[in-house]
């Protein structure tokens, strides 16, 4: 945290489209640092994001520790772990095009980020129906596939469904996540 108080402008760099975990918790952060002087930039990935950081645009990097990659993170000798914090996740749930007939007698594609990818047997353990996984960086790409039709269903947040126009067909949960800040390591 003493890092972070030299700053007279935190600038955070996660993942995102608009919709993703990580810009709820970086809205966390900024509020929670207390910085009047303050805002954060989404990246299609965690790798861009930290080369936005190490390149000098952004002076904090906010991951997920779900991030299957995060010890290339830790390890990497361009970056300086700072701390680490908990925070709940917005809703996860499998959501549709609103108001749209799921195909019968076809596999169901459904996009999802890597991480959450475990819950979908538990979102869908009241849909008898085949499906088939599509990876993507962020739970709000998977929205917008869905948005646009590249595929049936995604696995993604509240608030992804709500900015891309869609609705749930399963349960919801949040997750109870940890995040990693990271700084350049200028040492």
């Amino acid at each position: 945290m003493k890092i972070i108080e030299q700053f007279s402008h935190v600038n955070i760099a996660t993942l995102g489209p608009t919709g993703t975990s990580s810009e709820a918790a970086a809205r966390y952060l900024l509020s929670f640092l207390k910085k009047s002087q303050g805002g954060y930039t989404l990246f299609p990935s965690f790798e861009e994001a930290s080369n936005d950081l190490v390149n000098g645009n952004s002076n904090i990097l906010l991951v997920a520790n779900a991030y299957e990659r995060i010890d290339e993170l830790y390890m990497s000798q361009d970056l300086k772990f700072l701390f680490s914090f908990v925070f709940e996740t917005p809703l996860y749930g499998i959501t549709k095009r609103r108001g749209e007939d799921l195909a019968k007698n076809r596999t169901l594609k459904i996009a999802t980020h890597h991480a959450p990818l475990s819950l979908i047997p538990w979102f869908l353990k009241n849909i008898d129906r085949n499906y088939e996984i599509v990876l993507v960086n962020s739970t709000s790409e998977a929205a917008i596939k869905v948005q646009t039709g590249e595929v049936d269903l995604s696995l993604t947040t509240a608030n992804a469904a709500q900015e891309y126009g869609l609705e749930f067909i399963s349960p919801t949960r949040t997750i109870l996540m940890l995040w990693s800040i990271f700084a350049p390591n200028w040492e």
